[in-house]
């Protein structure tokens, strides 16, 4: 058995569902108040993955564009990045393209995975799976997940499929 400990990034606009995911996958809940984020939170989750222990440390970092500057410090010693959209703002999936992945490869400095989320998916979607698969080529992400954190849709997955990526790298 080998142990090993990934550092992720979770980031997308403002009240795209990172805290809620990233919750929904830690600690197995879901909260519907939102509360933005200020600077970063982080989560730390242990897993078992084909007789592996995993730890992943999971940074939930702030949209809002004040927290641009502190951005840098929070990507530092990145393994992968979960990227998320919210399916019932389109405008979202347009910032992921324009600034969260060529913010991330900039401040990153190497090639890491990427995992793109769509989520929000029990809701009335604005996006198509079109819209999602051109983002998913857009950011050169290893996969897209339509995801929920309020029914708890592909949300472990998304996060086993980073972990999977990771390793392979």
């Amino acid at each position: 058995m080998q142990r090993f400990k990934l550092k992720i990034v979770v980031i997308g606009e403002h009240a795209t569902g990172k805290t809620s995911l990233i919750k929904a996958f830690v600690e197995k809940k879901f909260s519907a108040d939102y509360r933005p984020t200020i600077g970063t939170n982080i989560f730390i989750k242990k897993l078992e993955l084909e007789g592996d222990e995993i730890t992943l440390t999971c940074w939930d970092i702030a949209g809002q564009e004040r927290w641009t500057s502190m951005r840098e410090l929070y990507y530092r010693g990145s393994s992968g990045a979960i990227i998320i959209g919210d399916v019932t703002r389109k405008s979202t999936f347009e910032q992921i393209k324009n600034f969260w992945a060529p913010d991330l490869k900039e401040k990153v400095k190497s090639v890491i995975p990427i995992v793109l989320l769509a989520n929000k998916s029990d809701l009335e979607s604005e996006v198509t799976q079109d819209d999602i698969d051109d983002c998913m080529n857009a950011i050169g992400a290893t996969c897209a997940l339509k995801t929920s954190a309020k029914t708890g849709d592909n949300v472990n997955e998304a996060f086993q499929k980073l972990t999977e990526a990771i390793l392979k790298k």
